[in-house]
Parts: C-alpha cells; sequence; structure tokens
C-alpha cells in the first residue's frame, strides 16, 4: 500500500530553517513566561498569567517537517505458506517524510513532549492521517535517528510511556548508538520503564525484570559524563532517585517506618509490626483521592486484618474535617509539615496506594487501581489459608462427639486380642 494519494492536503514546504525559527520563537515565549511567574508579586497574579499555548505552533512546525521527500521500500513478513513454497520476500512502497532527517529530531522531541498539540495539527477528516503519522514518527526514531548522538533528550521522554515499541527504541540505542550521554540515557529510561508490567513481561519472570532494572541502573552511572541529563534533571540524581526506589520501595522491599499524627494530635508509627497495613495518600478537594476514600468504609469492613490508613500532606484538623464529613470517613493521619512521611515513600501525586504485608514487605505501590483489588483479595485469601493450616486436626473424638449412625457415620470393629 502507498500512502501517497491520501497526503494531498498536507503542507509542501519544509525546511530545517524553517523549524529552528519555530522553536526558538517557543523557547523564548516559554522563557518570557517563566520570567512572569517569578517576577509576579502574589498567586493571584500569577494566575492571570497565560501559559504559552503549544497548539498555536504545533501546525506550523508539522508542516516544517512532514513534506514528503520521496518513497522507500519496505519487505513484507512471509507467511509459513510462502515460506514452504520458497517464495520471494514482497516488498511495498512507502513514502518518506523530512522528519527522517537527522536535523528533525528536535521537532520529534517537541511533538513528544506535546501530544496532544500535535494532535491538534490535524482535523477531524485528517484522523487517519493522524493515527499513521503518530506512529511513524515513532517509528523513524528506530530506523533513522536511534544513532543521533542527541538522542539523549528523546530516550528521557521515551522513558515516560508505557509503550512496548518505545522500550524496543531505548534497547537499540543503548547498543549502537555512538554517544555515552545517548546510552547513558537509554539505559536509564529502560529501568525507569521496567517498572511498568507490560515492558516488564519481555523480560520474562519479575525476578529477571528486577535484575534488568539494577544491571539498566549501574549501567545509566558507568556512562554517564559529568553534564548528562535526564530531561532537565542530571542523570545522576534521577538514577539516585531510581536506586532508592529499588532499595526501598519496589516490591518485597522492606518498607520505612514513619511517623505521623492523628487529628486528635497522637502520634502513631507505621506500619504497624506484625500487621497487614495499607497507606492510602490522599489530598482534600482532589477529586481522584475523595472519589477513593469514599470507598474506606468497605475497605475496612472487607478486609478487616489489614489496618488501613489513609495519610494527607501537612494540614490542621480543621482544615480537613469538612472533607472528612464529605467522605464518610470518621479519622486520618496528617504527615508533617516537612511531608517526611510523603518524602520516605516518594508520593509524586495522589492518591497513591502502599499495600505493606505482615512481614513489612511492601506487596503494591501504586495506583488504587485493580492491581491493588487484586492483591488485597490474595493477602485476604492467603490470611484464611493459613487460618483453616493453624487449626488443630481431631484425631481422637471425645466421648460425646461419636458418630451418629442416623447420620450414615460407621463405627468400626474392634479387632480381636491376637493370642501369644
Amino acid at each position: 500500500m502507498v500512502l501517497i494519494a491520501g497526503l494531498a492536503g498536507l503542507p509542501t514546504m519544509g525546511t530545517e530553517d524553517a523549524m529552528k525559527q519555530i522553536l526558538a520563537g517557543w523557547q523564548q515565549r516559554t522563557a518570557e513566561y517563566k520570567a512572569a511567574i517569578q517576577q509576579a508579586p502574589n498567586d493571584e497574579v500569577r494566575a492571570a498569567i497565560p501559559a504559552p499555548a503549544a497548539q498555536d505552533i504545533a501546525p506550523a512546525l508539522w508542516a516544517s517537517i512532514s513534506s514528503k521527500t520521496g518513497v522507500r521500500e519496505e519487505v513484507l513478513p512471509r507467511s509459513r505458506r510462502e515460506k514452504n513454497k520458497g517464495a520471494k520476500p514482497r516488498t511495498r512502497k512507502i513514502a518518506t517524510f523530512e522528519y527522517e532527517q537527522a536535523w528533525a529530531l528536535p521537532a520529534i522531541n517537541w511533538i513528544l513532549q506535546h501530544p496532544a498539540a500535535f494532535a491538534s495539527a490535524f482535523t477531524e477528516e485528517q484522523q487517519a492521517q493522524l493515527n499513521y503519522f503518530s506512529r511513524d514518527v515513532i517509528d523513524s526514531l528506530s530506523r533513522v535517528h536511534f544513532t543521533h548522538p542527541n538522542m539523549a533528550e528523546t530516550c528521557a521522554l521515551l522513558s515516560g510511556t508505557a509503550g512496548v515499541r518505545e522500550y524496543e527504541i531505548l534497547q537499540k540505542v543503548y547498543q549502537r548508538n555512538g554517544s555515552r550521554s545517548a546510552r547513558a540515557c537509554a539505559a536509564l529510561g529502560m529501568s525507569l520503564m521496567l517498572n511498568n508490567p507490560l515492558v516488564s513481561g519481555l523480560e520474562g519472570s519479575e525476578a529477571m525484570a528486577r535484575g534488568k532494572r539494577l544491571y539498566y541502573l549501574k549501567q545509566s552511572l558507568l556512562l554517564a559524563e559529568k553534564d548528562t541529563k535526564f530531561g532537565t534533571l542530571p542523570l545522576t540524581d534521577v538514577a539516585m532517585e531510581q536506586a532508592y526506589y529499588l532499595r526501598h520501595l519496589a516490591k518485597g522491599c522492606i518498607a520505612p517506618q514513619i511517623q505521623v499524627k492523628d487529628v486528635k494530635g497522637q502520634q502513631a508509627t507505621l506500619p504497624q509490626k506484625g500487621k497487614a497495613t495499607l497507606l492510602l495518600f490522599w489530598a482534600p478537594g482532589e477529586s481522584a483521592s475523595v472519589a477513593m476514600m469514599q470507598d474506606y468504609t468497605r475497605l475496612c469492613e472487607e478486609y478487616p486484618e489489614v489496618h488501613i490508613c489513609p495519610i494527607v500532606p501537612f494540614a490542621t484538623p480543621e482544615e480537613i474535617a469538612q472533607e472528612l464529613q464529605n467522605c464518610g470517613v470518621s479519622a486520618t493521619y496528617i504527615d508533617s509539615e516537612n511531608g517526611e512521611a510523603g518524602q520516605s515513600y516518594r508520593i509524586r501525586q495522589v492518591p497513591t496506594a502502599i499495600l505493606i504485608g505482615k512481614d513489612a514487605g511492601i506487596i503494591h505501590n501504586g495506583a488504587p487501581d485493580i492491581q491493588l483489588q487484586a492483591a488485597l483479595d490474595a493477602l485476604a485469601d492467603s490470611f484464611r489459608n493459613a487460618d483453616k493450616a493453624a487449626r488443630p486436626k481431631i484425631l481422637i473424638r471425645e466421648k460425646g462427639n461419636a458418630p451418629d449412625a442416623a447420620a450414615g457415620e460407621s463405627v468400626p470393629k474392634l479387632r480381636e486380642m491376637p493370642e501369644f
């Protein structure tokens, strides 16, 4: 299939200079916005400052890199029947575009940062083109850009996705790019992406995936140069945070102990020794947090063996009293003013749920989603099975518990005493 006729509505003029000019204008607008925010005297003035609209430049930026440059031949995979017959591989012609040129990589990075703005460059009638180009722009990273020395920035952007295709691109960069910084970012990106079950499944068992996460993390630190950045942060800072996560917060790790206070000011240490605990970090007034807390009573009734502990960022009891009443929750724990509990568990967003077993090992760390529900059900099943196993078996019945003949139970006959 040749995708040429369907592209008639696309811009036909695109140059490297045009791309650079558009991106320079965007950087200037972004810098001016940041400066205005910093200089604003109060929050009210800051809220009134409009942020730069990415959709304003998306059409022009796309036009600068979307000109068709020609066609290329792609070999189609052969079916088993074709292989058995020894048939020659079939090929198809595919249109090529300027975004496959090395100079277009900065524009691709911008698209990865602003996917919604990129989509706005296409009309509803061009939805098929949007679907095609969304895939092909990513594929161009694997076809031509993976050896580019400036792929370090791209690797950081790809690591924020949960796609298998993006993970495979990082693998290719790590194996074949000549830049140490690019390879370091690719390694760190893979280590981060292996936290996602969809990606970690590529590496086999959980133990193998964890081993790969540690290996790639170590490689990122070995390959990184002094000024290597992962996104906007130094790579070493991001890597050390990942190391902390793998050491303290990954599944199976011993959960950190934290000090929190209840609404009456009484201090508590969590998790409690020898008791399964569910830490629910939430924020009053945040819609997803409130929705989670509306299930608090149900969770307590359904999982009585689990100590369920809601925790909010530092606040006064008066500030959260109304929210507790709205959620139907009688009490909650409150983090310290410095946010020590949230920092210990590296809470980046709310709501976040951390399920901890009786042995203090972390079972689930993430969103309060279907995976948490499955983990709670599995934990409850293990408690029930352990309770059954702990019950003593009756080997000798007492007199009052003799078999009931009416119920169909038979009493075994006594054997005769042998003679000696």
